[in-house]
């Protein structure tokens, strides 16, 4: 279930997924900003255990990647995979960012950055 800015589409899906039987998967996605606080939400509204969350880079509408969110997997992520853009305007300051965030490693400023978020949990 896509868990859009906008709280209309959530109250008319939300019946239908508490309708589940428990136990059943269930896989939100939300876009930043605010994407953690409107999956937990959702989540809690709705009676559903968090099992896993990850980090959806570049956007969570087709991400490359899913980054299971947790200090040392964003850390590994952070460190081999991400880099400016190819041609991207202002990629100095860029790089220069990444390279701040290299050598701090702040996983809650990361997390909190990232451009989507995908969750999977289960009916309870």
């Amino acid at each position: 279930m896509d868990l859009g800015r906008w709280g209309m589409k959530r109250q008319v899906e939300e019946p239908a997924i508490r309708d589940l039987p428990p136990g059943t998967p269930v896989v939100l996605r939300a876009s930043a900003p605010g994407a953690i606080r409107r999956c937990r939400r959702f989540a809690a509204e709705a009676r559903i255990e968090l099992e896993r969350e990850y980090l959806a880079f570049p956007s969570v509408g087709s991400p490359a990647y899913l980054v299971e969110d947790a200090p040392a997997t964003i850390g590994v992520f952070v460190k081999t995979v991400l880099v400016t853009p190819p041609r991207a305007p202002f990629s100095t300051p860029i790089e220069a960012s990444l390279g701040l965030l290299r050598a701090l490693s702040p996983w809650r400023l990361i997390r909190r950055i990232a451009p989507g978020r995908v969750v999977v949990g289960r009916r309870t």
